[in-house]
């Protein structure tokens, strides 16, 4: 059901969208993932850094975009002080190993095959970043594509103030 709901979502958004933002305080949810190492990891363990959460596939040409355009030179301005990671969601494997190698992106990657933890943060749209503040809390959502300062605006407005 939540693949249907999922597949519902991206196909109405047609890869993107306007931005939203989060009303109140809401615990980022404890749905696992699996990194592109092979291991296993939730949002909470990266509780005390605040961390940039983007969903991403090959099949999303935003989403391509904003890999190289956006977040790597974000991630390397601010890697330091805030965590990035980048979630395939309902891709193939190959595909979005092909893609990693082509951005060179370095952050942490993983895969959301069945998009459990999309659905979870309540995505709509891609690309869909999520901004987490160090206790774990979801601070700002967007919808759609970033450049890369409006990316670093909003981390800093949101993660760093």
């Amino acid at each position: 059901m939540s693949t249907l709901i999922l597949g519902l979502a991206l196909v109405a958004t047609a890869c993107g969208g306007a931005a939203g933002q989060a009303g109140s305080l809401t615990a980022a949810p404890t749905t696992p993932f699996t990194l592109f190492d092979g291991t296993t990891a939730t949002l909470a363990d990266y509780q005390g850094q605040p961390v940039v959460v983007n969903f991403w596939a090959s099949w999303c040409p935003s989403c391509v975009a904003e890999m190289s355009a956006a977040f790597k030179p974000a991630q390397e301005r601010l890697g330091n002080d805030v965590a990035f990671l980048g979630i395939n969601i309902q891709d193939e494997r190959d595909k979005a190993l092909q893609l990693i190698d082509e951005t060179g992106v370095q952050f942490d990657l993983a895969e959301d095959p069945d998009g459990r933890l999309y659905v979870d943060l309540k995505g709509l749209g891609m690309p869909f970043t999520v901004f987490i503040d160090s206790a774990g809390n979801i601070i700002h959502e967007h919808n759609g594509p970033l450049t890369e300062q409006q990316l670093v605006d909003l981390i800093e407005e949101h993660l760093l103030s």
